[in-house]
């Protein structure tokens, strides 16, 4: 011992331990790695996604169902207001459960709850292709509306929301024209063309296999819930964005809204928005669902390659109209954007009523119902693109898949109705459509003047 102090032994080891630990990888220094090596904003891969999961919800969606309607009556032998009842009443029961499918991406992440969904759509699809009675048709119309056209497609606008505020008009705007549009401007010729080769059963087991892999690869490999997870921010900023809501249980950031799905529903600007929205579903799946019987009451056959050409100009002016409206929902006033629907709805409908009027020569039916088409296609693409950001820019993102569903649920459940309505309409008047086009067209005047009053709700108090 040469009389100086000895190190003290245990707290040597301590410090050593805490300099470990200080040295040792966190999860903000693995979300910077992972972010070193992504030299791009990640939200675009998802956004490319969410595309694929919009072409994913075709088989569901009514420009592909009513190619099979046809090949339905026939095989089941059923009536016009049979089979829109059946689809009527599968869509209706299918928009109740949306909003759990909200709640459960908010609450499981949307990876998860995506992958649930795209396998489960899949199996629907076949149980639909097995279907011998008019209560097992009814049935596959729910599974197939409820996690196709419902549940698969509010989750790629739930994705896109999750990943884009500042550019979400222009997001919303590619998913739409990339996702939806692109699929209903491509899918009714190839599954037209595969009902008539396979047989409507064959082919419905083809658009099984078409969802499964083009959705499930993309989840299990590059699906990521939000930018945190990768050590990103909203949009790409390089910080934290004042409006972006982590939604991991902790609270939200000042900027955002933050209203829960009660609170929204107590506010008017969601009772403008909402009709709005839904009128556009309900009138125009009611003319795509129905094109076959419109096309024979105007004096053609209705084949599907007839009905299939006749529905191809409505993605078209979708796809124009979503890339002047993306850009503009993101300058501009929503209350002067979004009354312009109506009026672009209102006018499909009166251009349809002069195709099946029996008016016009054979050969310009088409042509007719094809511009009426374009108009309903030019009111969707206002309506879509100016309501779906402002409801994630007005209610915020904590609770955005909940409030997301239960919209969802609103415009399937009107989606479901349109259809039956203009069935029955159709036949108390002597199978003639003109009286519910008429109808339809009015409806859309009030819708319209309601659209200038929408104004941003006041936002909820901060929960104590």
């Amino acid at each position: 011992m040469d009389g100086r102090p000895q190190p003290d032994k245990p707290r040597s080891r301590d410090r050593t331990r805490r300099r470990a630990h200080r040295n040792s990888p966190t999860a903000s220094d693995y979300a910077r790695f992972v972010h070193g090596r992504i030299p791009f904003y990640y939200g675009w891969i998802m956004l490319g996604v969410a595309v694929a999961m919009a072409m994913a919800t075709m088989p569901g969606q009514t420009a592909v169902v009513a190619l099979f309607n046809t090949s339905f009556r026939d095989a089941l032998n059923l009536k016009l207001s049979e089979l829109a009842g059946a689809y009527a009443l599968g869509t209706i029961l299918a928009a109740l459960p949306l909003p759990l499918v909200g709640r459960a991406a908010d609450r499981f992440g949307l990876r998860i709850v995506t992958g649930v969904v795209v396998v489960a759509f899949a199996l629907a699809l076949v149980f639909q292709s097995q279907a011998s009675s008019l209560s097992m048709l009814a049935m596959g119309f729910f599974l197939m509306r409820f996690l196709g056209q419902g549940s698969l497609g509010l989750l790629a606008g739930h994705t896109t929301s999750m990943w884009f505020e500042r550019r979400l008009g222009r997001a919303h705007a590619i998913l739409a024209i990339g996702g939806f549009m692109a699929g209903s401007a491509i899918a009714p010729q190839p599954v037209a063309w595969l009902i008539a080769q396979l047989g409507w059963r064959y082919a419905m087991l083809a658009l099984a296999a078409f969802v499964f892999f083009l959705v499930m690869p993309l989840v299990l490999t590059v699906f990521r819930d939000r930018p945190e997870q990768i050590g990103q921010h909203l949009d790409g900023d390089p910080v934290e964005h004042e409006k972006h809501d982590i939604a991991n249980g902790g609270s939200p950031p000042p900027g955002d809204p933050a209203f829960t799905s009660r609170q929204a529903l107590k506010t008017r600007a969601f009772w403008v928005l909402v009709p709005v929205m839904v009128a556009n579903g309900l009138i125009g799946t009611a003319l795509l669902f129905n094109m076959q019987a419109m096309l024979e009451t105007a004096g053609l056959e209705g084949t599907e390659k007839q009905a299939a050409l006749a529905i191809q100009s409505w993605p078209i002016a979708t796809i124009v109209g979503t890339l002047i409206v993306g850009n503009l929902a993101d300058r501009m006033r929503p209350n002067v954007l979004l009354p312009i629907g109506p009026v672009f709805l209102a006018i499909s409908c009166l251009t349809c009523l002069i195709a099946v009027s029996g008016w016009i020569a054979t050969p310009w039916i088409i042509p007719v119902m094809g511009a009426g088409l374009a108009a309903f296609g030019l009111g969707q693409s206002v309506s879509g693109g100016v309501g779906n950001p402002t409801i994630a820019r007005y209610f915020g993102r904590t609770h955005h898949g909940a409030i997301r569903g239960i919209i969802q649920s609103i415009a399937v459940a009107g989606t479901g109705a349109g259809p039956f309505i203009a069935g029955v309409a159709f036949e108390w008047s002597g199978q003639s459509f003109i009286p519910i086009l008429i109808i339809f067209a009015i409806s859309c005047v009030p819708l319209a003047i309601m659209a200038t009053t929408l104004r941003p709700p006041k936002r909820p108090a901060p929960t104590p």
